[in-house]
């Protein structure tokens, strides 16, 4: 039987809620830090990262459109608009001698209701651990919708001056940020394309075929206001059948770790077979992985577990998770 009574479902949403009221306290807070030099809560929840460089930023508001620049310590170094950030981000090159971005980055991206902090205990292990380079990309996932964080997504690509091979790792709803940006950069004209090489991609906990539980989430009225649209978008009964079809499979090496508890019960009632207490072991799969393990954990924490962070860092650097006789590749996906 599943270790779970309605109650669980209730915590569930509950810690959504917290992470959601967290972002809606912290944007307010972020509002009123207008003044050039001023120390920013950086971003957080309220701006979308459009250029990374260095540590510096150039943020897109995603209440009035205006951008900000911010130094590798979130001092804001510049205000208006995008091309005048830019410029300013030019002077900054100069001025600071900063070096050329490395030829191999990683990309991280976060998940709903987080930000990119959320991402910095696994970012700050592959950089030590791995001697990775890490582009943290931060953006406001209760918002806009999901093709607009693609399109900042997108925006960041393109600005990684030097840059030749790119990886990924996201979590929960990043994955399908990602996704989406990969469809629309390849819909692009070629000479439009970002000249880079994709090369590996860890998707952790990811809603591979839509979230169940944002079907129960999008009728909460408080979930709807502070969880924005992509709760309806991640929605199978609502808005992912069209979602969906705006989504690439990536055409490079990628991995996918989920949680759960190890066996056919899971956490919670409400969703068939093993689970995180969010999202089933089925519902993250997708056919074409080239490798597949799963943690004794939770969604909300998986970025933070210490034997995810180990195996992202193996697959990105050597092609599997585990070993590679452990490989699990997986050939075809249900959707439920």
């Amino acid at each position: 039987m599943k270790r779970t009574s309605p109650g669980w479902l209730a915590i569930v949403i509950l810690e959504t809620l917290f992470l959601l009221a967290m972002s809606f306290s912290i944007a307010r807070a972020e509002r009123g830090l207008l003044g050039i030099g001023t120390r920013t809560l950086g971003g957080r929840f309220l701006f979308s990262d459009e250029v990374i460089y260095q540590g510096w930023r150039i943020q897109k508001s995603a209440v009035i459109g205006h951008y900000q620049l911010l130094d590798p310590d979130d001092h804001r170094a510049a205000f208006g608009s995008f091309e005048h950030c830019l410029e300013e981000l030019e002077k900054v090159k100069i001025e600071k001698k900063l070096p050329p971005m490395p030829k191999d980055v990683v990309i991280v991206v976060h998940g709903l209701g987080a930000s990119r902090h959320w991402m910095n205990s696994l970012s700050e292990y592959l950089e030590k651990e791995g001697g990775l380079t890490v582009v943290n990309f931060g953006y406001p996932s209760t918002m806009q919708d999901i093709g607009e964080h693609a399109a900042s997504l997108a925006s960041v690509i393109k600005h990684l001056d030097g840059v030749e091979n790119v990886s990924f790792v996201a979590h929960s709803m990043g994955n399908i940020v990602i996704r989406h940006c990969l469809n629309d950069l390849a819909q692009m004209p070629a000479s439009e394309q970002p000249q880079i090489t994709y090369h590996r991609f860890v998707m952790i906990a990811p809603p591979n075929h839509g979230a169940t539980a944002a079907d129960k989430f999008a009728d909460v009225k408080i979930a709807q206001t502070l969880g924005g649209e992509a709760i309806n978008q991640l929605a199978p009964g609502k808005g992912w059948q069209s979602l969906e079809q705006r989504l690439a499979i990536p055409n490079f090496e990628f991995a996918i770790i989920v949680g759960g508890t190890g066996d056919d019960d899971g956490y919670l009632k409400g969703i068939p077979g093993d689970d995180d207490m969010l999202l089933s072991v089925a519902t993250s799969k997708l056919a074409g992985a080239s490798d597949f393990a799963q943690v004794k954990g939770v969604h909300q924490t998986l970025p933070k577990n210490e034997q995810v962070q180990e195996y992202t860092l193996r697959f990105l650097q050597k092609g599997y998770l585990v070993s590679p006789r452990a490989k699990r590749p997986i050939v075809a996906a249900a959707s439920q």
